[in-house]
């Protein structure tokens, strides 16, 4: 039988996707090796001064829909002395892939809020600086002003995505290149935000709360929330 270039596309073809598989299989059976964090624990840590509260955020309905988005999801509200409250959210994906902590600011609109343009923020803390996204997501009469930032591979992976399509393709492309080029990541997520009334001022609890956060829990979970682990 003669090879034509025909066959010839079609035999490396074959191969190039036959290699793709194998290179998947390979990745998730190392990304099955990566330890699970405890986020249950980490979502409970809270500067003096916050007390444990009540939030729809801790309703097991609510994490048992966020499990096919990714690995881990916990999520607690707290409240301070003065009535100032925030919503803490952490989720994790051993495949830091295509499971990871997504543009917070595209599930806000998802859910129907009137979202800002997402910025970039810095907290400077006793332990060090921690990089984030900022924006406030408008419910009507309540405003929420949001803080997070994404831990992918152990290191800080933010981006403002102006453009919602453009954010999703980069973050895809960004994610992809780093599956394909090196180990497979893990992904972590933290989300700080607190309620208003529209005519309030922005909030600046969570600014706090994330600053005593990062300064109450153990160096060992800070490497791993800061993104220095």
């Amino acid at each position: 039988m003669r090879l034509t270039k025909y066959n010839a596309l079609a035999i490396i073809i074959g191969l190039l996707l036959g290699s793709a598989l194998l290179l998947v299989e390979v990745r998730e059976n190392q990304s099955a090796k990566v330890s699970q964090p405890d986020l249950q624990r980490l979502v409970n840590v809270h500067p003096e001064g916050w007390t444990p509260i009540e939030t729809n955020f801790v309703d097991p309905r609510w994490k048992e829909s966020m499990k096919g988005d990714y690995d881990l999801v916990a999520a607690q509200g707290f409240q301070r002395g003065d009535g100032k409250n925030v919503v803490v959210v952490m989720t994790w994906s051993r495949d830091g892939v295509r499971r990871a902590g997504h543009s917070q600011q595209m599930c806000y609109e998802a859910g129907g809020a009137t979202v800002t343009p997402p910025e970039f923020a810095t907290i400077a803390t006793k332990a060090g600086k921690q990089d984030m996204i900022t924006f406030t997501a408008n419910h009507g009469n309540q405003i929420e002003d949001v803080m997070y930032w994404r831990i992918t591979g152990g290191k800080t992976d933010i981006s403002t995505g102006q453009s919602r399509l453009v954010a999703l393709r980069f973050d895809r492309l960004n994610r992809l290149a780093q599956h394909i080029l090196g180990d497979m990541p893990d992904n972590l997520m933290v989300r700080v935000s607190s309620q208003r009334s529209a005519p309030d001022q922005p909030a600046t609890a969570q600014i706090d709360f994330i600053k005593g956060f990062i300064e109450t829990v153990s160096p060992s979970d800070r490497k791993l929330v800061m993104g220095t682990k």
